[in-house]
């Protein structure tokens, strides 16, 4: 237990430790806290130290810990404490002693330094003194020892011997120079190298290899599916716990023991390296609810924030497969097998015996053929490319694996990692088709969030739930959620029912029968068992069952479907909700089926939650259970439970309504409306689409989504579409550029419309536009059907005459699909170029739009034909007809490296580098070099690539300085950013805001608290000076914030002013007619920090409160009432800036009021009255106020009242 773990190594370091310049060590007075006394090499006095572990359930493995130094400690001591405490996550308490002694180069009384090894073995504790331990309880008396050839030695503990005083050794040069060889090799292969911690000390570190995504050759449609961006870094962290461990290490390490050693992790970021917080959260293990809650939280932030490190969509998948097969698989590899083979290794002989097994099969050598589409960056093979007598670096090893399986993901299965199907290309991962893999992706969490994608994109889910349910009700559906185990109603609950036959109209797809019967009834297709019989009062919502001897036939939880004699056509489905007073049950609220076979049964007002009209009594009825396995019935009862479900499920927008109300709970958590069968259809059939399909907006013009709409489809909704591998992409470009040359075209491409029978959408979406089944016949040859004219590609879709099934509960109500493809513009290489173009080269082939038509279709629709500002030139004579003529397609339909180069941005006479963030100013993918846009290399991961010799001296940290006043104020600042050109250019603000007219002596300034740690001290100067580039660097009337430096001589309160709001909004119009010029609000920061909010509060001037009339999320006391400043909202990743520019959002906010000033003379806030508002704010939403607030917001004095300051 950890706990035990702690209090067992704190006790022996109480009763005496033998670290150079450590002594009196004692339990501290909070849970997780110690003291000891460190010998000063200063002036020879000793100092009190404490140390504090926040959560003793991670220790000894991932826990951090912080250290307190007393007031009188030098300088030199706090500034080091603040590096020990970044160094100290997953150490032991002796260890975390030994860090200290060294750091500090403390020594004991006969003047010896500790150093590594320099003590011997330490005495395990003595198992038998705890007999009362559980079995199941870990043994964390010591470390089981692993031989290895480390360069280092590991140290160890324990009495000293006389004999044996200098056997201890330090890190070597060969150490190090092996360390900068792994890493340089890296560099020389095109990516990035940082490093966190004391790496060139052989302490616990963390490594960092990573590139920038734009040069992994993904498709934009695949980036938007993955939602990464081109100028991005896909990461890989490597956390070496105790020390660095080079590759001839590592090879002889079992994956058990590999794992005690190193840990890796996958992310993505803005920068080329996490920061220390972020790569210590990202080894920190959470339970399964609370990694989601992370990953949410991580999301929220991302539009706003979106520097630090986060999960990739693959994250957790591949994290696993590095953690648990990559060391065995590199084994693999040194006995000749490519990534290829041993990966078919590994899944052929896991559980088995190595040494029975085949090794030298010839299919486990045979070499890999990989597309030649990739960029060579992701075809690299360190290992292939030296030889095995070489050294290697396993850092690169282990990043160019993960690039094999980050950019190829979709050529893998997300759960066993075996190849897909060759003729299977998708732009989202997936699973294989074995039942096992596809219940741990469901279970395990590795596909989409449904709950993002339902908030996020609900027509898009809207979308996806009606071809699925066409498809199923008209007997095109193939593939089913099979292996999920979903318990289903047995057939026999509709045997009585009107079932509409499951037979396409007019067409057929792929190759069935014109007519599709219902197969003779078994034991697995009859039902798995008769009904039940009872009485039900459907207004009190109970059954009672006539003989009370009989055992209750279902729990608490259970669903089920009940028919009563007077409407048995009307199928009721409802929770078990209380069985405990049996034989009276009490369930749910009933829910109906969207629609009726029965004319005579009218269709409930709410689609899918039927408000059943209550009669009095109890009424006899049969009741089925949710009993039946969906894996075990006929291919004919899949598809009918399957739309019998989806009959029941509830609208996308009361979805959505349900997670905006509850954000912090899942669909999981509504029982009475979702039955788990339900529920589990749902994540299928929103995980199982491998296409990527983005709503174009077309109510929101202002919206820089507009510019993707195509003119010429009025009444039609307009969806971006992509499928296809990753590199689909660019196979195609390439085709395109091949035919170009070849055939010298103007215009490379054309564009042409794909129509299809509605029920066959759910088909191609998962498996790619192909013409491997006959649909309409081909009577002009073999290949995808293309057409110029709209209007015959609607045809083909059956608009107009073919018998649609529309989901019930859907807003779109969709009748008919167009896709709009672009192909390469060759027709008379094309099988047949009239009257239709018959393609048969895929590679040609692109798809970019999708067009849905629907019976109830928004009437915005007809107005939302706007034409677009930029235009993609097309043949004139291959132009496609829409709706309303000839279509306008916009530029954005194209990759960016296609687009006129002309579109680069010039200011004046500067020329601004392409930074690849709006369609004006794109990275080209396919440049050969893109490191221009890339960000430096910090100065502390350059030196370790430096010879010992060649390290320069590090400059001497800024002091930060005590006290207040400007003049302390304008030395902290010089000192910690740097004094500003005296040459600086000045421009004439376009803003009446004048910087720097608040009055020093009319503000509550703080003096710096006694409380302050150097963890949050060096994380708040990071911030204030990243803070004070941006206000340097950005225009003051654009920017809308200001802090003034000479006011800040305290890092733990900043003074902030918000300015140049909107002039049309009533706040800046009360502004204007008092005379303010700004809000003058402080951030107050705690010991916490970051990974505790700030208290953000207004100073002045005065806002109407909520209950006259005021808005902007300003309390009556001046507090913020945002869920984002509290416990609830906060996150570590979050920055000051995007802090503010959400302040001042929620000030400009018109919902539910807008922000207005209070009439009278001006006043203050207090800060006493600011904490009591933020405390009722909090109180009243539900939300966790920070620990230690109090002493937080009054600067130490937790028990002030409301007049203080």
């Amino acid at each position: 237990m950890p706990r035990k773990a702690f209090i067992a190594d704190l006790n022996q370091a109480v009763g005496g430790v033998f670290i150079a310049g450590i002594s009196d060590v004692q339990v501290g007075g909070d849970d997780g806290e110690f003291t000891f006394r460190v010998k000063s090499t200063t002036n020879g006095g000793t100092l009190q130290l404490s140390a504090l572990i926040p959560d003793l359930s991670e220790y000894p493995s991932s826990h951090t810990c912080m250290f307190f130094a007393p007031d009188n400690a030098p300088n030199k001591v706090a500034q080091a404490l603040s590096d020990i405490s970044e160094l100290a996550a997953g150490k032991n308490i002796i260890q975390l002693l030994e860090l200290v002694a060294r750091k500090l180069e403390s020594t004991d009384r006969d003047g010896d330094t500790q150093m590594l090894d320099s003590q011997d073995d330490f005495e395990p504790l003595n198992e038998d003194d705890d007999d009362d331990d559980d079995d199941g309880e870990e043994d964390f008396s010591g470390d089981e020892y692993f031989p290895d050839d480390d360069i280092v030695q590991k140290p160890t503990y324990g009495k000293p011997d006389s004999s044996n005083s200098t056997s201890y050794t330090q890190t070597t040069s060969a150490f190090r120079s092996r360390i900068r060889s792994d890493l340089l090799v890296a560099k020389s292969k095109g990516f990035k190298v940082g490093h966190l911690g004391s790496l060139m000390d052989g302490l616990g570190s963390y490594v960092s290899i990573s590139c920038r995504i734009s040069k992994l050759g993904i498709s934009e449609e695949a980036m938007q599916a993955w939602q990464i961006e081109p100028s991005e870094y896909l990461i890989l962290i490597l956390h070496y716990s105790n020390g660095y461990k080079p590759m001839d290490s590592l090879r002889t390490y079992d994956g058990q023991t590999a794992r005690r050693h190193i840990g890796m992790r996958i992310g993505i970021s803005q920068t080329y390296k996490p920061t220390m917080q972020e790569a210590v959260r990202a080894f920190t293990v959470l339970s399964k609810d609370d990694e989601k809650r992370r990953d949410d939280s991580q999301g929220e932030f991302q539009e706003t924030q979106n520097r630090g490190f986060r999960n990739s969509f693959i994250s957790r998948p591949l994290n696993e497969l590095l953690n648990e097969r990559l060391i065995t698989l590199i084994g693999y590899r040194y006995m000749g097998m490519p990534w290829s083979g041993a990966e078919d290794y590994y899944n052929d002989h896991y559980g088995t015996n190595i040494e029975h097994s085949d090794l030298m099969n010839d299919k486990y050598m045979e070499t890999e053929n990989v597309s030649t589409a990739f960029p060579p960056l992701v075809t690299a093979d360190h290992i292939r490319e030296s030889s095995v007598e070489q050294s290697h670096s396993f850092p690169l090893i282990a990043m160019q694996f993960v690039l094999r399986h980050f950019v190829r993901c979709t050529e893998f299965c997300l759960v066993c990692f075996c190849k897909m199907h060759d003729d299977l290309e998708a732009i989202k991962p997936y699973v294989c088709d074995k039942p096992l893999c596809l219940y741990q992706y469901m279970s395990l969490g590795f596909g989409p969030s449904i709950e993002h994608e339902i908030i996020a994109q609900p027509k898009v889910v809207d979308l996806l739930i009606s071809f699925c349910y066409t498809s199923a009700k008209q007997g095109g559906l193939k593939d089913f959620p099979t292996g999920l185990s979903l318990m289903v109603p047995p057939t026999s609950t509709f045997e009585n029912d009107v079932i509409q036959p499951q037979q396409p109209q007019t067409y057929v797809y792929p190759g069935q029968a014109p007519s599709i019967q219902p197969p003779p009834a078994t034991n697995s297709t009859a039902g798995a068992s008769e009904p039940g019989k009872m009485r039900f009062n459907i207004k009190q919502l109970e059954m009672i069952f006539d003989n009370p001897n009989q055992k209750c036939p279902f729990r608490t939880g259970d669903w089920i479907v009940i028919r009563t004699s007077d409407n048995p056509s009307r199928a009721l489905h409802c929770r078990i909700a209380e069985t405990t007073f049996f034989p009276t049950v009490k369930v749910s609220d009933p829910i109906m089926p969207g629609t009726f076979s029965d004319p005579g049964v009218p269709v409930s007002a709410t689609p899918g939650q039927g408000k059943v009209s209550p009669t009095a009594g109890f009424t006899p009825a049969n009741f089925y259970i949710y009993n039946q396995n969906f894996d075990e019935l006929h291919e004919f009862y899949k598809r009918s439970s399957i739309y019998s479900l989806l009959d029941i499920l509830p609208g996308v927008a009361e979805m959505k309504q349900y997670l905006i109300r509850k954000p912090q709970s899942g669909l999981n958590s509504w029982v009475d409306r979702l039955s788990p069968a339900a529920l589990g259809l749902l994540r299928w059939i929103i995980a199982s689409n491998r296409a990527c399909i983005m709503q174009i907006e077309e109510n929101d013009t202002t919206s820089k989504k507009v510019e993707e709409r195509l003119y010429g489809m009025s009444g039609w909704m307009q969806f971006r579409f992509a499928m296809g591998a990753p590199d689909k992409e660019r196979r195609f470009i390439s085709s395109v550029r091949t035919t170009a040359d070849r055939l010298k075209l103007k215009y490379p491409t054309l564009f042409a419309w794909h129509g299809s029978p509605l029920h066959n959408w759910h088909s191609i979406i998962r498996e790619g536009l192909h013409y491997n089944y006959t649909a309409h016949g081909r009577a002009y040859g073999n290949g995808v059907y293309h057409s110029l004219d709209v209007n015959t590609s609607i045809g083909y879709c059956g608009y107009n005459y073919t018998a649609t099934s529309p989901w019930p509960q859907s807003e779109l109500k969709v009748s008919s699909a167009l896709a709009l493809n672009e192909i390469v513009n060759a027709p008379k290489e094309y099988v047949s170029s009239s009257p239709h173009l018959v393609v048969a080269q895929l590679e040609w082939i692109q798809t970019r739009y999708l067009f849905v038509k629907g019976s109830q279709m928004d009437a915005k629709l007809h107005e939302a034909d706007v034409k677009p500002l930029q235009v993609h030139e097309q043949d004139p004579n291959m132009t496609p007809g829409g709706q309303n003529g000839k279509i306008i397609i916009p530029i954005t339909a194209v990759a960016r490296s296609r687009r006129p180069r002309s579109l680069s941005v010039k200011t004046g006479s500067k020329r601004i580098k392409a930074s690849g963030k709006n369609i004006s100013d794109p990275i080209i993918l396919d440049a050969d070099d893109d490191d221009t846009a890339s960000v430096c290399t910090l100065d502390e991961d350059l030196v370790i690539l430096c010879d010992d010799e060649d390290i320069p001296e590090p400059d001497p940290e800024p002091s930060v300085a005590s006290g207040k006043g400007k003049g302390k104020a304008t030395s902290f600042f010089s000192k910690l950013v740097g004094s500003q050109s005296k040459d600086s250019k000045s421009s004439k603000p376009l803003t009446d805001f004048v910087p720097g007219t608040l009055e020093h002596a009319k503000l509550p300034i703080l003096d710096p608290p006694a409380w302050a740690t150097t963890t949050a001290t060096r994380r708040l100067q990071q911030d204030f000076k990243s803070l004070i580039k941006v206000q340097e660097t950005e225009p003051m009337h654009e920017l809308g914030w200001y802090i003034d430096p000479e006011l800040v001589s305290n890092m733990y309160q900043w003074i902030v002013e918000l300015h140049s709001f909107d002039p049309t909004l009533p706040l800046a119009k009360d502004m204007k007619s008092k005379g303010i010029k700004s809000i003058v609000m402080e951030l107050r920061f705690g010991k916490d920090y970051p990974m505790s909010p700030p208290f953000v509060r207004v100073i002045r001037p005065r806002f109407l409160g909520f209950q006259q009339g005021g808005g902007g999320h300003v309390t009556a006391g001046g507090a913020l009432c945002m869920e984002l400043l509290t416990n609830n909202g906060w996150s570590a990743v979050s920055s000051i800036e995007s802090v503010l520019l959400q302040v001042r959002m929620a000030m400009s906010s018109l919902e539910p009021k807008p922000a207005r000033l209070e009439i009278g003379a001006p006043r203050d806030y207090s800060v006493g009255e600011a904490v009591d508002a933020y405390i009722r704010a909090c109180n009243a939403h539900g939300w966790t106020v920070p620990a230690g607030f109090r002493e937080m917001a009054y600067g130490g004095a937790p028990n002030q009242g409301p007049s203080y300051f």
